[in-house]
């Protein structure tokens, strides 16, 4: 098939790696799944695609390690409060209850327990060896350590168990996000990026809607939810970019095939 002129060759490039299988959306934390493909989540759900989340950290270090606030609530406590959240964000987008899953590795410190978080995404990939499309976030451009060994772990693993779905990176955590949130957590990639990359952008203006109330069920991370808070964990130009921006944005690998048509 040959694609079309670049103006639309990114729906073009959706719809033909599009299958029946399942897709598979990994997050690093509560509320990185709709920051990054909140629209893509509920346009997929709205065309009957079976989309699971799986969150590799519990998310319960957000207002000690960026705000330090370390009581009402304590990191226990959001871990809980994140759950329901997750919950409630992925109804938003048109998903069922069992759509998440959690993973439950500790905020912020994910470097510290990657042999047995690969042996997760591993039985986590071992239940749906249909899977047609992974997102996640990218496993060198990312600079949060958390959210760039989640996209490194699963890419590992999805080459040990030989899957090869589409597969479609994010980038939530850039030298803006970093001097934003005025937090580092940095784990420095052992590769750079690869060579056959693409940048494709994909409109989900009818999903946008759906996206903020998804964003505004995280309640933690963009309300003053702490008697002790001053600011938002979520600054306010960051939670503006996602209420009103209507593209998300993902790198792929292309095939040589599709490569040379295109080129």
């Amino acid at each position: 098939m040959t694609p079309p002129v670049m103006g639309s060759w990114t729906e073009w490039y959706l719809r033909t790696e599009r299958s029946a299988g399942t897709v598979l959306v990994f997050a690093p934390h509560p509320d990185d799944e709709v920051i990054a493909c909140g629209g893509t989540i509920a346009r997929l759900a709205a065309e009957g695609v079976r989309v699971r989340i799986v969150f590799a950290t519990d998310g319960a270090m957000s207002h000690s390690a960026v705000l330090g606030i370390h009581r009402d609530p304590a990191p226990a406590e959001l871990r809980l409060i994140r759950r329901g959240e997750a919950r409630a964000a992925a109804k938003e987008l048109g998903l069922p209850e069992d759509a998440v899953h959690f993973l439950d590795f500790p905020d912020t410190a994910l470097a510290e327990h990657l042999a047995a978080f690969r042996a997760r995404v591993l039985d986590v990939l071992r239940v749906h060896p249909g899977v047609s499309e992974v997102y996640l976030p990218h496993e060198v451009r990312e600079l949060n350590a958390d959210h760039r060994l989640t996209g490194e772990t699963v890419l590992a693993c999805l080459a040990e168990l030989d899957l090869t779905p589409a597969v479609h990176r994010y980038v939530v955590w850039d030298e803006r996000t970093e001097q934003e949130f005025a937090f580092v957590n940095r784990n420095p990639p052992a590769a750079g990026a690869a060579a056959a990359e693409r940048l494709v952008t994909v409109d989900i203006t009818e999903q946008l809607p759906r996206k903020q109330a998804a964003f505004r069920a995280h309640r933690t991370q963009v309300e003053l939810y702490a008697p002790g808070q001053t600011r938002p964990v979520v600054p306010e130009p960051f939670q503006q970019r996602v209420f009103t921006t209507p593209v998300e944005e993902f790198w792929i690998t292309e095939p040589a095939a599709v490569r040379l048509e295109v080129e």
